[in-house]
């Protein structure tokens, strides 16, 4: 059994994480989780797994799987939004992945931005362990 990554939790049914291996998602899957969404693009990495096996391994499990790819650090408000569609259709509960789960949290913020005020959105980013100054500015201004 692997060690998952860190888990960050952004609310109730939703966590995030740095990019998971073909194990972590087995214990995921064993976990109960019911969706993964994936926010990286294809070979952002040399060494990135496979997105299709990941996909392929993560249906065989039961579980639903969605690829959502979005650039580091260039996260656009309509990806938040559409990240928010994505994750109220989503068998609960959801764990959204990418490189080390901050661009996760910053879609969530976004697809909550016209629900919640700025600063309550950035007060649970930094409980669940985000820390993105510029991001945070974003999100208040």
């Amino acid at each position: 059994m692997t060690e998952l990554p860190a888990m960050r939790q952004l609310e109730e049914n939703l966590r995030t994480c740095g990019q998971l291996t073909a194990d972590q998602i087995r214990e995921l899957a064993a976990e109960g989780v019911k969706t993964l969404i994936f926010n990286r693009p294809d070979q952002e990495e040399v060494d990135q797994p496979s997105t299709l096996e990941l996909q392929a391994l993560a249906e065989s499990l039961g579980m639903k799987w969605v690829h959502q790819p979005v650039v580091s650090g260039q996260v656009t408000d309509e990806q938040g939004v559409e990240f928010g569609r994505i994750y109220a259709e989503a068998p609960k509960p959801v764990v959204a992945f990418c490189r080390t789960g901050a661009r996760c949290g910053c879609l969530w913020a976004l697809s909550r931005k016209d629900q919640q005020p700025g600063q309550e959105l950035v007060a649970q980013l930094q409980q669940a362990g985000f820390d993105m100054p510029d991001f945070f500015k974003r999100l208040t201004s």
